[in-house]
C-alpha cells in the first residue's frame, strides 16, 4: 500500500512486490506513476526535502533489487535545474538503465500537473530498451491519451512491450475507456501493453484512484484488475514475444510506423539475465479464444450471408445449391446460404439442398441430411450417385472392390459434377462447404469438393464449425436444434468407403482440435515446430499422450506443406478468422522439396 510522501515506506513496498514478482518468474514489471512519493503530493513536489528523498529512494530501490532477475520501472519526481519532471526510471542489476520523462502533462479536470511539473523537452529522444529477451518502451499515463503517443513512434524500432506508469482517477465509465485505450494501442502496435495504476493510498480529496492494472496482448484484454482493492497485488501475463514479432513482421503498417518522424529514438541495451517464462496454462482452443467474442456464431452467419448475397447479385444468380451430407461443414454452409437468401429477400425454397447417397453412404446420415434441408425450409433433392460411380469406375478399369484413393475421389468428383450441373439448370451458385482445417491439411479432392463457386467455410476451422452449430442449436426451434446438436456430436466422416471405421477422419488424420491448435500457432504466431509441440503438451496434458501429439503434428506439417498446390487455386470465400487463400493471408511455393 502506498504511503503518501513516505519514500522509505514506498521503497520497502516496491522491493517486496519485486521479490514477489521474481518468485512468479516475471522478467519485467511496472509500478504506478510517481510510486516512490505518491502522485497526489501537490505543491510538496516543489520542496527540496521531498525531491531529495525521492532521489535517495531510487538509489535505495536499485541497491535492494540488484540481485533480482527482473527489470523494474518505478516513478518519481526528478529535479533537474529549475525544472521538476514527472519521470520513470528503468532499473536492473543495481543500476538505473535509463530515465523517461513524461511528455503530456494533463491540466484539466482534477489534474494540475503543469503547476508542479515541466513536460519533457521537445528534443528528448524516445527511448527503446533492449534486454536481449524483449524490447520495450515506457509511457507515463497521459502520454497514451494523446493523438500520437510516444509508443507509436517507438514502434518503428520494434517494441514488444509498452510499460505505462499511470495515476488515472476512477469514476463511472473511466475504467472501460482506459481498457479500450490500452487494447487499441496494443492492437495498433502489435505488442503487449501493461499499465499500472495508482490505488487507494493516494489522496481522495477530490478524486479516487482505483488501482486496477490493465494488460493487453496484441489488442486482446489479458488482465483487467479489480478496482479499489485494499492491498496492492502483482498482475501477471506470459507474453509470447516471438509470436508478437512474427505478427508485426506481417504488418508492414506497424513496421513502417512514423518512418518520417523527426523525433529521435534512442536504443539502450540492458545486460540482463532474465527468466524465460513458460506459461502454466495454454488454451487448447486458440481460435475460439481469439475470435469467440459474444455472439460470434451469429456474426459468422451475418458475414457468410452478406458475402454470398453480394456474390449472387454480381453473378445474377437466382438460387443457391448446397451439397448437404449430414455432416457439420455442409450444415453450417446451408445455414449461411439461408442467411444469404433472406438478405436477397428470396424464399428459403430458393436454396436447393442436394443430398447425394454414394457407395459409402449410410442411411442414417442421409436421412439426417434430408431432415436438415427440410428443417431450414430449403428445397431438398436426392440424387443417388452410386450407379454413376460404378459405371465410371468400370469405364476406367477400376475394380469396385478396390477401396483406394481413386475409389474415394471418384465419388467426390461425381458429387461436384452433379452440383455444378444442377446449378446450371437452376441459374444458381454452388456453395462450397470445406472448412479451414480441411484446406490446411489438403483434406479435399482436387477437382471435387475442392471446387465451388463460392467457399463459405474456407476461413472457419473445424473446431469453430462444431462450436457454431451447437450455439445456433441453442436458439433454434426444437427440430432444427436437435438435428444441429446431433450433427455436431457425430463422428467426422466423408462416407466414401463402406464401414464406419474406414470413414472416421480423425482416426486417419488425428484429432481436429490438435490440428487446429497447430494451425493457429503456425499461421497466426509463426511458432517453431519445437515451440508448437511444447505448447501442445501443456494445453492437452492429460487429454492426449505425447505420442499422439507428436504423430498428429508430423501429419499436420507434412500435409500442410504438400497441399499448397490445392490452396493456390481455391475459390473465393469470405475471411472470417485466418485465411489460406493466396489472395489473402498466406502465400508459399507449391513445389517445396
Amino acid at each position: 500500500m502506498l504511503s503518501l510522501g513516505d519514500t522509505e515506506a514506498n521503497v520497502a513496498e516496491c522491493v517486496r512486490m519485486a521479490e514477489t514478482a521474481v518468485k512468479d518468474g516475471i522478467a519485467g514489471m511496472v509500478f504506478p506513476e510517481l510510486c516512490l512519493t505518491g502522485y497526489t503530493c501537490g505543491d510538496l513536489f516543489f520542496r527540496d526535502d521531498l525531491l531529495s528523498s525521492a532521489s535517495k529512494a531510487l538509489k535505495s530501490f536499485a541497491e535492494k533489487t540488484a540481485d533480482l532477475p527482473v527489470v523494474s520501472i518505478v516513478g518519481l519526481p526528478l529535479a533537474e535545474g529549475a525544472a521538476v519532471y514527472n519521470a520513470a526510471a528503468v532499473v536492473h542489476g543495481g543500476e538505473v538503465a535509463g530515465i523517461v520523462r513524461k511528455r503530456a502533462l494533463p491540466n484539466y479536470g482534477e489534474y494540475y500537473e503543469r503547476r508542479q511539473f515541466t513536460p519533457a523537452p521537445s528534443d528528448d529522444p524516445i527511448v527503446v530498451f533492449d534486454t536481449g529477451r524483449f524490447r520495450f518502451c515506457v509511457e507515463i499515463c497521459e502520454d497514451l491519451w494523446t493523438p500520437v503517443p510516444p509508443s507509436s513512434i517507438a514502434a518503428r524500432q520494434g517494441v514488444d512491450i509498452v510499460f505505462n506508469l499511470s495515476s488515472s482517477t476512477d469514476y463511472l465509465g473511466k475504467s472501460r475507456r482506459r481498457n479500450d485505450l490500452v487494447c487499441g494501442q496494443s492492437a495498433r502496435l502489435g505488442c503487449a501493453y501493461a499499465m499500472a495504476s495508482s490505488g487507494t493510498g493516494e489522496s481522495s480529496s477530490d478524486a479516487v484512484f482505483g488501482g486496477a492494472p490493465v494488460i493487453s496482448v496484441d489488442g486482446r484484454l489479458a488482465v483487467a484488475g479489480k478496482l479499489f482493492q485494499d492491498s496492492p497485488h502483482v498482475a501477471t501475463v506470459v507474453v509470447d514475444v516471438e509470436a508478437l514479432r512474427y505478427r508485426r513482421r506481417s504488418m508492414s503498417s506497424v513496421g513502417n510506423a512514423f518512418a518520417a518522424s523527426n523525433i529521435p529514438v534512442q536504443d539502450i541495451h540492458i545486460k540482463a539475465d532474465l527468466p524465460d517464462a513458460t506459461p502454466d496454462d495454454v488454451p487448447d482452443a486458440p481460435f475460439l479464444l481469439e475470435y469467440g467474442e459474444p455472439g460470434w456464431h451469429q456474426k459468422v452467419l451475418d458475414i457468410q450471408g452478406t458475402a454470398l448475397a453480394r456474390r449472387m447479385a454480381s453473378a445474377r444468380a437466382k438460387r443457391l445449391v448446397v451439397g448437404v451430407s449430414g455432416g457439420a461443414d455442409s450444415a453450417l454452409a446451408l445455414l449461411g446460404a439461408v442467411s444469404a437468401a433472406e438478405r436477397r429477400r428470396l424464399p428459403r425454397t430458393d436454396v436447393v439442398a442436394v443430398v447425394m447417397p454414394g457407395l459409402g453412404s449410410t442411411g442414417k446420415t442421409q436421412k439426417r441430411a434430408v431432415a436438415l434441408g427440410e428443417a431450414v425450409g430449403a428445397t431438398v433433392r436426392v440424387v443417388d450417385i452410386s450407379e454413376s460411380c460404378r459405371m465410371h469406375l468400370a469405364g476406367i478399369g477400376h475394380g469396385e472392390n478396390k477401396l483406394d484413393i481413386a475409389y474415394e475421389n471418384a465419388q467426390a468428383r461425381e458429387r461436384t459434377q452433379v452440383l455444378m450441373d444442377i446449378a446450371n439448370m437452376e441459374n444458381a451458385i454452388v456453395v462450397g462447404t470445406g472448412d479451414l482445417s480441411e484446406i490446411a491439411l489438403g483434406w479435399n479432392t482436387y477437382g471435387g469438393d475442392h471446387i465451388s463457386m463460392y467457399q463459405l467455410n474456407a476461413s472457419i476451422p473445424k473446431t469453430m464449425v462444431l462450436a457454431a452449430l451447437r450455439l445456433v442449436a441453442d436458439s433454434s426451434p426444437e427440430r432444427l436444434s436437435s438435428l444441429l446438436s446431433e450433427i455436431a456430436d457425430a463422428p467426422i466422416t466423408p462416407e466414401l468407403v463402406p464401414g464406419a471405421a474406414a470413414n472416421d477422419t480423425e482416426s486417419r488424420l488425428g484429432p481436429y482440435e490438435l490440428h487446429d491448435f497447430f494451425l493457429y500457432h503456425y499461421l497466426a504466431n509463426g511458432a517453431s515446430v519445437e515451440k508448437i509441440r511444447e505448447l501442445a503438451e501443456i494445453a492437452f496434458a492429460g487429454k492426449y499422450p505425447v505420442d499422439t501429439i507428436d504423430e498428429t503434428l508430423k501429419t499436420f506439417l507434412r500435409r500442410f506443406r504438400n497441399s499448397q498446390y490445392k490452396r493456390n487455386c481455391v475459390p473465393d470465400g469470405p475471411k472470417i478468422t485466418l485465411s489460406l487463400s493466396p489472395r489473402a493471408d498466406w502465400r508459399m511455393p507449391s513445389d517445396l522439396p
